[in-house]
């Protein structure tokens, strides 16, 4: 009797599902307050997040500083920053106003720009 060529794939994709939902989820690690807002790396996850925003939206942002902030490890790899960020935005007449953005980027320190992501950026104060 000749055995379907797709019987052992099939039988093995069966075991390891099997396997895998007996294994506890991946927990999200909690957020950590920034400790130094004027931290380097912390600085230019701000300033990244106002540029790329800026560029994106054809917004004529200035990175004034961090806020403050949180950061988390991310499931898979990389740190999540939740950050404050205060900008500033020139005015037709010549004034500037300047506001606060939530923003929310995930990255790996020590990585190239190319890689890094922002998820979030929105006007929470002016």
């Amino acid at each position: 009797m000749r055995r379907s060529p797709l019987a052992f794939p099939l039988g093995v994709v069966a075991l390891l599902l099997a396997a895998a939902a007996t294994l506890p989820a991946p927990s999200r690690a909690e957020w950590a307050a920034v400790a130094d807002v004027n931290d380097l790396v912390i600085k230019q996850v701000g300033q990244f997040a106002v540029l790329v925003y800026g560029l994106a939206h054809r917004k004529d942002l200035a990175f004034l500083g961090v806020v403050r902030g949180q950061t988390q490890e991310a499931v898979g790899g990389g740190t999540n920053y939740r950050l404050v960020v205060a900008a500033a935005r020139p005015g037709a007449d010549g004034t500037t106003t300047t506001a606060e953005y939530d923003c929310l980027v995930w990255g790996v320190p020590g990585s190239r720009s190319d890689t890094w992501k922002l998820r979030r950026f929105r006007k929470i104060h002016s």
